[in-house]
């Protein structure tokens, strides 16, 4: 028998480092502080525009200079053509990415009289202006078992009960629709304790990591679990 099981949406906005941002530097002429925020990429989550400067000049245009915009004159006798103050524009655009998970737990009870498997989805989107690689990680063990904890009487290892392997595949697709416009799937093992999709392109995308483990026919009574964590890193 195979369950799959299926919970409410739970935005999270990751603001998330990762091992695969590049050791630099050298990057981009940063943003100035602004509005109480320091200086610095990925320092303000606020969009800001200011208008600074002054300039005035008069003087009367020399049409012997042989010039154009640069032969207005002040300072006689001993002429001295203006110089004009620069006008500067400047853009700084930061990347950004919102990721959404559908699942952030899963909880089963078995009376363990029969054999069966498990299979569920840790799904989310991601939507981002830059691609980005999602992770599912290492947070306490290794993504390739559900862990034996301790059986109902409190003792651990085996012969009192034995890890569950768990087979992944992992994919992504176009949009934010589940499923729709696959463009890559494939069954993947944690090496060396995480499991990484992409390079998502920028823009929407939803991403699926699929667990399934198998529950022997009176398998071991106890405590199994797994905990995960996971984040996007920028495409490089």
């Amino acid at each position: 028998m195979k369950n799959t099981l299926a919970l409410v949406l739970i935005p999270l906005l990751a603001f998330a480092a990762s091992a695969m941002v590049p050791v630099t530097s050298v990057y981009a002429t940063p943003p100035p502080a602004q509005g109480g925020y320091g200086a610095g990429w990925g320092m303000n989550p606020n969009n800001w525009q200011t208008a600074t400067g002054t300039f005035s000049a008069w003087g009367l245009y020399d049409p012997l200079y042989g010039g154009a915009g640069a032969a207005w004159v002040v300072g006689w006798p001993s002429p001295v053509y203006i110089t004009y103050a620069p006008i500067t524009l400047e853009l700084w655009i930061e990347m950004y990415a919102l990721q959404s998970y559908q699942y952030t737990s899963y909880k089963w009870h078995r009376l363990g009289d029969n054999a069966e498997t498990i299979t569920f989805l840790i799904q989310g989107t991601l939507s981002s202006n830059s691609g980005q690689w999602v992770s599912l990680m290492k947070a306490t063990d290794p993504l390739t078992h559900l862990w034996f904890r301790e059986d109902i009487f409190g003792r651990t290892g085996a012969p009192y009960g034995y890890d569950l392997p768990i087979t992944w595949i992992a994919r992504w697709g176009n949009g934010l629709n589940y499923g729709q416009n696959l463009q890559w799937e494939a069954y993947v093992t944690p090496d060396p304790d995480d499991i990484t999709i992409g390079p998502i392109p920028a823009c929407d995308h939803w991403f699926e990591f699929q667990g399934s483990f198998d529950l022997a026919y009176h398998v071991d009574d106890g405590y199994y679990s797994l905990v995960t964590a996971g984040c996007p890193a920028p495409e490089l």
